[in-house]
């Protein structure tokens, strides 16, 4: 007893009278968490007015600079060129999900074909005040300050239904509403009437001689309400819809003065949307009953939810912001200029977070209930709470610890007890493992006379007790404790020893997160791992448990996992956590996220976690050869026109970062391709040709399903020279060529057969000719002629004149005899043989013949070859018929030369009788024929047309001045050869 005395003094003289900061208000701004799409995108203005999401789920945006449209990505402005100021207002969908909205002019819009078309301009009806308008089948309402009018959507055909000034109106279904003020002397009596197609049924009388401000109808399902200002406080009246009575209900005191824009219902509660934000409010037994506020700087005017339950606000003066979860709060510590290093959960909703300068700050939910200063600033490293003892271990990162009554807010000193504590875990109502930065301790009795036994001397990461074990994980190992004798038992996975950062159990299963082997879990004295589908790569941060859930914090969210049912969920970046969450509390009905500078609120319902949906993909544009064409489900193209883009998009907020594509080509793909995020186009750019079916799906990276476009076939023609046709072309062609060239050779073969028999016709005719020359150059007049003057030589005893004659007789018979058996011989053959017979004929004319050869200087004579014996049938011409039958002064000239185009030119002339006198001398019954002369023709015939040869003789009568025959010319042509 003497000793417990001691100890208790001592205890007491260590309380520290901590200073209280009851006083101190923590401003805490309570919103649920949410982006401003200033921050996301390019927001075109700050000053918007609705937000509404049409059936592909686009946003659609008014603005005070127009109408904006955002598809996940970008903001398409849409306007009229005859549209009356910029500002668009009243947005709202028919039942065919065309988008209608109108200005302060009168003007009524309408989106149709991605544009902006003017439905009607009612200035004349409107005076310059914004009017209300219904949707109907056939009518567009419009309530103005003139009356109500329908205007038939078809033949534009105005109606008045009801003359009247009307301020406001409500549409439900098919039904409209509308407050409307008559004005009769000094009162003013304002009416809400029910319009049932044209009938109109009084609803609420409203007689009052105060000004009524801003009317405002809304209605909903089961309710319409009524809200005006006068005397500067809001008025409220409930309108039942079944029974169409009316009954003032009490404004509740939170927005008995505020500016009321809008009033929504989202589930079981009502929106009003104000100055201040917005207040939320259930509606019960006839009275509005508060709930919270929210946003409650901003001026909200209007609220949408879209398919993914993402909230979208718009502001009179701070642009739009979307909160991705109501369920998640974010509670900014501002007054503070510390930092949050540590926390502990406390009784029920109740927790405690601690700061790098010795501050406790108690919480009650989102509410502070106080703040406790340690003297001194104070890094507070960990807290442990006893729920038995109601007492708070505060560890500091230093040589110090503390320990404070809850139920009386004093501090003990406990000196360096529990000082730079890693872990806490009780082992039982009076057995306390407390774990540091160099050793594993266990406390029995912590808070009084304790003993001590140190179990480790390693440093400690974390610790846990389950089914009398204790588990610590240390930096070399984890073990399993006896908590009897306290032997310990590490646990290997794979003979491996493990590096275990967080710890949890769920009822008999103990989780562990490991450095290099992922998450593991112990059970039934086995380990393993886990197969909680976690994704690659993932850093976990904290464990901890919460009846048959594990939560799991990590540099990606927040994962629950069902371990009962094997459901996982998370929470990321969609739901408005964009950081890596190191440290949570679990309470009674919330999640508690710790952060330095703020704390985050989750709400464990079944709203927390949402159903992820993905919108459907719209095909935007196609592309051929870097050209936008026509959007088709089917392309015929040429080869040439083979590079293709395709450019998608799925509808959503922020879907350009939260939505994953892949495609593929069934002809090509065998499998998905993933397309990279932010991405949202695919290229091909050289298809060769064939037919390829594009097939594109989209997923929310939350979402458990994808969706899918419509297939796109693209059919690529072949090159023609690909093509069948070509192909059989091309064989015919060949074919054809070989057909033809076999044909020509064949031809060409019958060709040279009959070339070859036309040629031995030819030489055999030739071969005659030259008989037939040779015979007329050998006629028996000639020999008889040549012999008669050897004869006579002989005779006269000239016996040298007749051996000379006989030899050169001998010698021109051999050259005859020769020359007869070739086609051609060298014109100086010719010449030679030509001279030879001229002198035995000159002996014939007893020397009374003169002749002269002339061969021109160019002339090769050695080379020239001309048709054999040619030219002697005409020297035989001259002398026989012209020059024979003249007495004397007989002449005979010879010439060769070069004529133009390489020709040869030779000259046979005569000073004879001529041809016609030698004509008239002939006897009638004359036996010699000019063999020669007819045989040179035939040959001159052949060489023209079958060896093409072009020899052209010409003969020519010669005439003196006295146009008497003076002799005869031949001329000789043919091409040098």
């Amino acid at each position: 007893m003497f000793v417990f005395s001691m100890y208790m003094q001592l205890i007491f003289k260590n309380i520290l009278f901590v200073i209280p900061l009851f006083l101190l208000e923590l401003v805490a701004a309570q919103n649920p968490v949410f982006k401003h799409m200033a921050d996301v995108s390019n927001l075109p203005d700050v000053e918007f007015y609705d937000v509404l999401e049409d059936h592909e789920n686009y946003i659609w945006l008014a603005a005070n600079k127009g109408l904006y449209r955002y598809d996940g990505k970008t903001y398409q402005r849409f306007s009229h060129p005859n549209q009356k100021g910029n500002s668009l207002f009243q947005l709202s969908l028919d039942s065919n999900g065309i988008l209608w909205c109108n200005n302060i002019s009168g003007q009524l819009f309408y989106i149709k074909n991605n544009k902006l078309n003017l439905f009607f301009d009612a200035s004349h009806l409107v005076k310059g005040q914004l009017s209300p308008f219904a949707i109907s089948e056939n009518n567009i309402r419009l309530f103005t300050t003139t009356g109500i009018y329908d205007i038939h959507r078809t033949t534009k055909k105005t109606t008045k239904i009801f003359n009247g000034f009307c301020f406001s109106s409500a549409n439900y279904a098919s039904t409209n509403y509308a407050f409307t003020t008559d004005i009769e002397s000094d009162t003013k009596r304002h009416q809400v009437y029910k319009l049932e197609g044209t009938k109109t049924i009084p609803i609420l009388e409203i007689k009052n001689s105060k000004l009524i401000q801003s009317p405002l109808l809304f209605a909903f399902k089961n309710a319409i309400f009524l809200t005006y200002k006068s005397d500067s406080e809001n008025i409220i009246y409930f309108i039942n819809k079944a029974n169409n009575t009316a009954k003032k209900l009490a404004t509740p005191k939170q927005i008995k003065e505020e500016t009321i824009y809008n009033l929504l219902s989202f589930g079981d509660t009502y929106w009003f949307l104000t100055t201040s934000g917005i207040f939320v409010y259930d509606f019960k037994n006839g009275a509005f009953i508060f709930k919270e506020q929210l946003f409650q700087t901003e001026s909200i005017t209007d609220v949408e939810l879209d398919f993914n339950n993402n909230y979208w606000f718009t502001t009179l003066d701070h642009g739009v912001f979307v909160s991705p979860n109501l369920n998640i709060r974010r509670i900014e510590l501002e007054a503070i200029k510390s930092k949050v290093t540590t926390s502990c959960a406390l009784s029920n909703n109740q927790f405690v977070l601690a700061t790098n300068d010795g501050k406790l700050l108690f919480y009650n939910h989102s509410n502070h209930i106080k703040t406790l200063q340690l003297p001194g600033k104070k890094i507070i490293g960990n807290l442990f709470h006893d729920i038995e003892k109601q007492l708070l271990i505060i560890s500091i990162n230093a040589s110090e610890s503390f320990v404070m009554d809850l139920k009386t807010n004093k501090i003990i000193d406990a000196k360096n007890k529990f000082a730079v504590a890693k872990t806490f875990s009780k082992i039982n109502k009076n057995t306390l493992f407390y774990g540091n930065y160099k050793e594993g301790i266990v406390y029995k009795n912590p808070f009084s006379l304790s003993e001590k036994k140190v179990i480790s001397s390693n440093r400690v990461k974390a610790s846990i007790v389950n089914n009398n074990k204790l588990f610590v994980s240390y930096i070399n190992g984890v073990f399993k404790y006896d908590l009897n004798t306290y032997t310990a038992l590490e646990l290997k996975l794979n003979q491996n020893s493990l590096i275990v950062d967080a710890i949890a159990k769920t009822e008999n299963t103990i989780w562990m997160s490991t450095q290099h082997n992922g998450l593991l879990k112990f059970e039934n004295n086995t380990l393993s791992k886990s197969v909680i589908s976690l994704p690659k790569p993932l850093e976990i941060n904290t464990l901890k448990s919460d009846s048959v859930f594990l939560w799991v914090s990590t540099n990606k969210g927040l994962y629950r996992y069902h371990t009962k049912d094997h459901n996982l969920k998370f929470l990321s970046d969609q739901d408005g956590l964009n950081t890596t969450i190191n440290d949570f509390l679990i309470l009674k009905d919330f999640i508690v996220l710790i952060f330095p500078k703020a704390f985050y609120i989750l709400q464990k319902n079944k709203g927390l976690f949402k159903a992820f949906k993905t919108s459907k993909i719209k095909i935007e544009a196609v592309s051929i050869n870097d050209l936008d064409t026509l959007l088709q489900a089917n392309y015929k193209l040429p080869y040439n026109l083979n590079k293709i883009g395709v450019s998608f998009n799925s509808n959503g907020f922020q879907s350009n970062q939260h939505v994953k594509y892949q495609y593929r080509v069934k002809q090509i793909d065998t499998s998905w391709k993933n397309i990279p995020l932010h991405t949202h186009f695919v290229n091909f750019n050289s298809l060769s040709s064939g037919t390829y079916t594009f097939e594109l799906k989209a997923k929310n990276i939350s979402a458990k399903t994808p969706v899918f476009a419509t297939p796109i076939t693209f059919i690529i023609t072949k090159p023609f020279w690909e093509t069948y046709w070509f192909y059989g072309l091309v064989l015919t062609s060949i074919i054809g060529v070989f057909w033809l060239y076999f044909r020509w050779r064949l031809q060409q073969k019958e060709a040279q057969r009959i070339a070859e028999i036309d040629k031995i016709l030819i030489d055999k005719k030739i071969t005659n000719l030259r008989l037939e020359n040779l015979r007329s150059q050998m006629n028996p007049h000639f020999i008889f002629n040549a012999l008669n003057s050897i004869q006579d030589y002989i005779i006269s005893n000239e016996k040298e004149l007749a051996s000379s004659y006989l030899v050169k007789f001998s010698r021109l018979i051999r050259i005859y005899l020769d020359y007869s058996q070739q086609n051609e011989i060298t014109l100086a053959e010719e010449l030679n043989a030509l001279k030879l017979y001229l002198e035995l004929e000159k002996v014939r004319f007893e020397d009374e013949l003169e002749y002269q050869i002339s061969i021109d200087n160019l002339l090769n004579t050695n080379q020239i070859k001309v048709p054999s014996l040619f030219i002697q049938p005409y020297v035989e011409n001259a002398l026989k018929h012209g020059l024979l039958h003249k007495l004397n002064d007989r002449k005979l000239h010879i010439e060769a030369k070069i004529i133009q185009q390489n020709k040869l030119q030779i000259t046979v002339e005569d000073n004879g009788i001529g041809r016609a006198h030698s004509e008239k001398l002939k006897r009638p019954n004359q036996q010699h024929k000019p063999f020669a002369t007819k045989a040179n023709k035939e040959r001159v015939h052949l060489y023209k047309n079958k060896l093409k040869r072009d020899i052209t003789i010409t003969t020519n009568d010669l005439y003196d001045k006295n146009n008497e025959a003076a002799g005869t010319k031949v001329v000789i042509t043919m091409p040098i050869h």
